[in-house]
């Protein structure tokens, strides 16, 4: 790996974990996002990408990681949409960069996140029914939680 691709890795990895640092506390306790946090992520990483799309002609994968946040973004959006009270706007906002990040990963990882932060949300759903009572739950720890250990394991394994 050159030391531009680990360099921008290690930028995209920092960001989320700074996101999730940020994001896991407040959706926890106050069942929030914060839209800031979000928009600064999702500038910090689009540029990441977009340098080393320009400085690593890696043009197509900048392009595939786009058209797959786009797909997803869109998918998260017509979920709120259809159903405001299951999936808040937050939760929307948030998966942009996420997914971008992912998806500069490698696109294939994508479906892996998604499968993860929907199996860990069914699991803590499911207990926070039967042992609390409780009919919702935050989805943004598992999405910001899952991304982590994808981009973690991922920047590992490159190294």
């Amino acid at each position: 790996m050159t030391l531009m691709l680990a360099l921008v890795k290690a930028i995209v990895l920092v960001t989320v974990l700074v996101l999730a640092c940020i994001q896991i506390p407040l959706d926890l306790r106050q069942k929030v996002l914060s839209r800031l946090a979000t928009l600064v992520a999702t500038m910090l990483i689009a540029i990441a990408v977009c340098v080393s799309a320009v400085v690593g002609s890696e043009t197509t994968q900048m392009l595939r990681g786009v058209g797959v946040t786009v797909l997803v973004t869109s998918s998260y959006a017509l979920w709120h949409r259809a159903s405001p009270d299951s999936l808040g706007l937050g939760d929307v906002l948030l998966v942009v960069p996420l997914t971008l990040a992912v998806a500069y990963a490698t696109a294939e990882f994508v479906v892996w996140w998604q499968l993860s932060a929907a199996i860990a949300g069914s699991v803590h759903a499911t207990w926070a029914r039967v042992r609390l009572s409780r009919a919702r739950i935050p989805f943004g720890p598992h999405l910001l939680l899952t991304a982590s250990a994808i981009l973690t394991a991922d920047f590992v394994f490159s190294l």
